[in-house]
């Protein structure tokens, strides 16, 4: 019963990771065809920090890309760890399994978080009167569910095994 519900568990999570990379790429564009020419990515009351529309489209996906090419290499890294059902540490075949499930989650959440990024980056640039009340709860969504998440790490981390 638990190999199942584990498997279900790593499919639901494997979907949100893939769910998450369309989700920013349709963030992506659709912040491009609504950002003006100059993008305001940092609002400060001294000077504002501004670049070209392109320069932001092709700088997020250069960063979104970079990040998730690290994150896939270590999945892929931790992967093939030979394991065994008596191993300790990674070579734990539980450990293993809850981590890499963890992983794709991560990978998941990061993307869900850049999504939101671009999302208030595009927001921010196209609103005829910028209201931060607006917006204000979703700034706190990512971090929040970074922290959530690596508490579930350390629970993972913490768990007896055999």
């Amino acid at each position: 019963m638990r190999a199942q519900s584990q498997k279900g568990m790593d499919k639901l999570v494997g979907f949100f990771k893939t769910l998450s990379w369309l989700l920013f790429l349709g963030a992506l564009l659709w912040s491009y065809a609504y950002l003006p020419t100059q993008v305001v990515y940092r609002m400060n009351s001294s000077a504002d920090a501004v670049i070209e529309k392109g320069t932001f489209f092709f700088g997020s996906l250069a960063f979104f890309l970079v990040i998730n090419i690290v994150c896939i290499i270590f999945l892929r890294t931790l992967k093939k760890v030979k394991s065994s059902e008596e191993g300790r540490g990674l070579q734990n075949k539980a450990l293993k399994k809850d981590l890499t499930m963890w992983v794709k989650g991560f990978i998941g959440i990061l993307n869900f978080f850049f999504t939101l990024i671009v999302v208030f980056v595009a927001y921010m640039n196209g609103a005829q009167e910028f209201q931060t009340s607006y917006l204000g709860g979703f700034v706190y969504i990512g971090p929040a569910l970074l922290l959530i998440w690596f508490f579930y790490l350390a629970g993972l981390l913490a768990k007896k095994r055999n």
